[in-house]
Formats: structure tokens, C-alpha cells, sequence
């Protein structure tokens, strides 16, 4: 797999992660000038710049620029077994922070308002529906992702799990919202939320606590979902939610 392939593939991921690239060597060198990898915030990598020190010493340097959220070009002498150094490499190091995901289980009507909206705010949007797709196609057309299921199981398997994603279960019945909830509460995330009402919300939570869903688990969810602004129409319930959002994202 050439860089390319690899690098689309850590943006696909979702995760952070940052390139590292040979930039210059002097002397005698493991590798040479455009030499190129991936390094993961949890320390796996994907290609090498040569291994050995050096690729360990980039590695820790790059938990620095995860941490700092700046970038780093830093030269490396190269030792060899006997103590003596036969070169130098220049590695820039780069960090990358996808934008953060919103995943909508449901193309409704107030899911259609909140797509644009939440793009507009930095998020990528990804949206599953379970039903014929000429219903829900239109409302999802400004997602970044459309996924049309067979189940809200299989859809949700589809995208790679990350903790910093938003999830919200926003479908057409109680039955659908459940399912997807229950899904959804598996997962790893920064935020879990369900479109509902106050009685909706108590059923749907009395379905799960049978399924053996915890206490803990059903606290975490915002249901209602989104701040108390009053909101009624679908506009309006797509800006309460974005701006708790926002207000997630920056707690």
C-alpha cells in the first residue's frame, strides 16, 4: 500500500494521527528524503521511516505535537552500534485532527434541518436510515455520508468507532429510536443523544433497562435532546441541538 493509500485511510479512520516525512539526510542514512509514515495518537503506525532509534524518538516527539496541536521539524543524528554517528535525518512532523463526526441514525424531518447546520459548525455527518431510500434521500443529500441499511446494527457497524464522535438516534418510531439507541450506547463517543419527548424518553428507557442497558449508560444520553430554547418546529429543534453541540465540543 504507497502513502496515498495509507494517508486517505487514517482520514477515513476518523482518528487522530499525525504524517511524519523525511525531509533531509546528511551522511550515511537508513532512508532517504520523502520517506514517509503514519503515526496514530495510541502509538501504532502505519509504513516506517527506517525503524530503529530514530523511529522511536519520532514517535515520542509526536505524542508532544498531538498534545501541543503544533508541528515539529527536528533533526535526528543517526548512531550506529558502535556510538559513532554516521549521519542525520530532518523529520517533519505533522498532527491531524479530523473534524469531529456527527452520526444521525435517522433522516427525518428535523435531521434534514440539523445536516447543514452541523456541517456549518466544523462537523462531518453521516447519516443512516434503515427505509426506502426514496424517502430519506432528499432530507440526507447534504450529509457527507449516506448509509442505507438493512438495520440500524448493520449501519452502525459500517463507520469505525471513535470516542470523539456525536451520536444521535433521531428515527421515525419509538421501536427504531430504541434499536438504534441500544446500538449506539455500545459504542465509544463524546456525546449521545435521542429526538424525544419526555414520555418517549421514560418508554424507550424502561425497553432498555430490560436489554441491560445501566443506569450510567441511559445518564449519559441528552434526552431531550438539545438546550431549552422553547423549540418547536424542526429549524428550531436543529438549532437547540446544534447549539448543544457546540457547547459539547467546547466543555
Amino acid at each position: 500500500m504507497d502513502f496515498i493509500d495509507l494517508l486517505n485511510q487514517a482520514h477515513k479512520s476518523g482518528k487522530v494521527f499525525a504524517t511524519a516525512i523525511l525531509t533531509a539526510a546528511e551522511g550515511t542514512t537508513p532512508r532517504h528524503p520523502g520517506t514517509k509514515m503514519i503515526i496514530y495518537e495510541n502509538g501504532t503506525i502505519s509504513g516506517t521511516i527506517g525503524g530503529g532509534d530514530i523511529e522511536l524518538e519520532v514517535l515520542a516527539d509526536a505524542q508532544e505535537c498531538f498534545r501541543t496541536r503544533q508541528p515539529l521539524l527536528k533533526s535526528y543524528p543517526v548512531i550506529h552500534n558502535d556510538g559513532k554517528q554516521s549521519g542525520k535525518e530532518t523529520i517533519y512532523i505533522e498532527p491531524v485532527f479530523p473534524r469531529e463526526r456527527l452520526i444521525l441514525c435517522g433522516a427525518g424531518h428535523v435531521a434534514g434541518k440539523l445536516i447543514p447546520l452541523a456541517k456549518s459548525i466544523g462537523f462531518h455527518v453521516i447519516v443512516i436510515d434503515i427505509r426506502d431510500e426514496a424517502i430519506v434521500r432528499e432530507r440526507a443529500a447534504a450529509a457527507d455520508e449516506f448509509i442505507l441499511a438493512p438495520s440500524w446494527a448493520d449501519g452502525i457497524s459500517q463507520i469505525p468507532e471513535n470516542g470523539n464522535d456525536f451520536l444521535i438516534a433521531c428515527g421515525f418510531n419509538f421501536d427504531q429510536d430504541e434499536e438504534s439507541l441500544f446500538h449506539l450506547l455500545q459504542r465509544k463517543s463524546a456525546y449521545v443523544g435521542m429526538l424525544a419527548s419526555q414520555y418517549k424518553r421514560e418508554t424507550i428507557y424502561n425497553r432498555l433497562r430490560t436489554r441491560g442497558i445501566s443506569e450510567e449508560q441511559l445518564q449519559s444520553v441528552h434526552s431531550p435532546i438539545g438546550l431549552d430554547i422553547r423549540a418547536e418546529t424542526p429549524e428550531e429543534i436543529a438549532i437547540a441541538i446544534a447549539a448543544e453541540l457546540v457547547k459539547t465540543k467546547g466543555s
